[in-house]
């Protein structure tokens, strides 16, 4: 049998045996390379985006929390302003009124400390006019001495015995001038009163105790 055979065309489309063009099958190999790298470059663009889009936004999270953090922080401390104050605005009106009634308690101490004083120099002058009784002589004389504008015959009035004592050491005197003498039993001894039809001076030992007290109140309350 004879080994020849007839010759066919191949089909068109037909893909080309790896051996018959090594030119074209290195394009290809070649082609394939390139379209991978463009795959991982693409791949790794996505990745590098995406990445960065994340960091972007733990940024701004982060940002955003620090500028949260600074504002609650400065919200907290307004709030915690206006808590103190209103805590506190009950107990600074509370020491303002206890510094008014610290004073007000001062001058009241002030007040009972004169009084005591004014008591003590009572009865000092009390035991003094008891050691000496002559001290109403002085009164009288500084009585007689001074410009009074008496009219009439002005009466003199005395404690009993400080009466007799006057009427010996100053009688020419008070007959010069005009005065009478009177007894008063119920006035304390160490004063005298006189009377006129112009008017009265009291030098009893209560009344110039009074005026001396009343001079204590003036002066206190002028203090600030």
């Amino acid at each position: 049998m004879s080994d020849w055979q007839p010759w066919q065309m191949d089909p068109l489309g037909s893909p080309a045996s790896p051996g018959d063009d090594p030119q074209s099958s290195h394009r290809e190999r070649v082609r394939k390379q390139a379209f991978q790298r463009k795959l991982e470059m693409q791949v790794l663009r996505e990745k590098t985006l995406a990445e960065a889009q994340q960091v972007g936004h733990a940024q701004g999270v982060e940002q955003g929390y620090a500028q949260g953090l600074s504002e609650g922080r400065q919200a907290a401390a307004v709030e915690l302003q206006q808590q103190v104050r209103q805590t506190l605005q009950p107990l600074l009106e509370l020491c303002r009124n206890f510094d008014e009634a610290l004073k007000a308690m001062d001058t009241h101490i002030v007040r009972q400390l004169v009084g005591i004083a004014l008591e003590a120099a009572r009865q000092l002058a009390g035991d003094a006019l008891a050691a000496q009784p002559e001290q109403v002589l002085v009164l009288v004389k500084s009585l007689l001495d001074s410009d009074l504008e008496l009219t009439g015959k002005p009466k003199l009035w005395l404690h009993p015995e400080d009466l007799q004592r006057v009427q010996h050491s100053l009688g020419e005197q008070i007959e010069a001038a005009g005065w009478v003498l009177h007894a008063d039993s119920a006035m304390l001894p160490g004063g005298c009163r006189v009377v006129s039809a112009g008017g009265e001076l009291d030098a009893t030992r209560p009344s110039r105790l009074g005026l001396l007290n009343r001079s204590v109140e003036r002066t206190l309350d002028e203090q600030p």
